[in-house]
């Protein structure tokens, strides 16, 4: 078993080389590739003198579509398996040690998994939770929770055991590599946002494979969750893309999962 760690960096040089520290996660059995949205030599170099893959873009695009372009970089280049290997996305303002990651994708293996995400934390003491896990969403709920600021759509996280729930944050997603493969990745029709949740739904939907919650394997996420900011583009990118969800668990109510493909 190997895994293939996919960082994207959209202007992120400084979180990825001093935070992240991606580096410090390689060995013979994991590989880091970066791939730059908006290239700066900055983390070429650091990339070059540390012993990670480097992609960088000629124009920027979206999350999915570049984790999709890592993705077959590793499967094309780097001799990723698909029935034996991981493929592991992780958000630029992530902390993640290697002993945590190793524990993550253990722990996946053990309980069956073909997706699941780790249990993620706003801060270093592991006191307070992000909410990474969910049930799926419906359009209104998204109303409401700007409305209101109070989150409907989240779950109990005081298992101590790994569990199925509907879906979970991108910002540390772990996929089995055929189970990634057969999805084709996610869909690159959503620039930002909801990419987590689209997966998760196809993958329960077209292939029967539930989302789990790994509670043993901690990280921290310093997510600046820029859409809570009023008439910005990002609130535009996660209004459309929750517009987009909701027409697709429309669709697979209303003709059927085969809709989905």
């Amino acid at each position: 078993m190997s895994l293939f760690i996919s960082i994207i960096s959209h202007e992120n040089s400084a979180e990825i080389i001093h935070n992240l520290k991606p580096h410090e996660l390689i060995s013979a059995e994991r590989q880091v590739v970066l791939l730059d949205n908006k290239p700066a030599q900055e983390l070429e170099h650091y990339a070059r003198d540390n012993g990670l893959h480097y992609l960088k873009n000629d124009k920027v695009r979206g999350f999915g579509s570049n984790h999709n372009r890592v993705f077959r970089h590793c499967r094309d280049h780097l001799g990723m398996h698909l029935e034996n290997d991981w493929f592991i996305i992780l958000n630029p303002d992530l902390e993640c040690d290697p002993e945590n990651l190793a524990r993550f994708a253990t722990d996946m293996e053990t309980e069956g998994a073909r997706i699941g995400a780790p249990n993620i934390f706003k801060d270093s003491a592991f006191q307070e939770h992000e909410e990474s896990v969910r049930r799926f969403p419906y359009l209104w709920e998204l109303v409401t929770s700007y409305l209101f600021r109070k989150n409907r759509t989240g779950v109990d996280r005081c298992s101590l055991t790994a569990c199925e729930v509907d879906w979970a944050s991108g910002a540390c997603l772990a996929f089995r590599a055929d189970t990634f493969e057969a999805l084709k990745g996610f869909d690159e029709r959503y620039f930002l946002y909801y990419e987590d949740v689209d997966i998760c739904w196809r993958a329960r939907h077209l292939l029967g494979l539930k989302t789990y919650y790994i509670p043993g394997a901690k990280m921290v996420h310093r997510g600046k969750r820029a859409s809570h900011t009023l008439n910005n583009k990002h609130l535009w990118w996660h209004l459309t893309s929750a517009v987009r969800f909701a027409w697709v668990r429309t669709k697979t109510a209303l003709l059927g999962p085969e809709s989905l493909n």
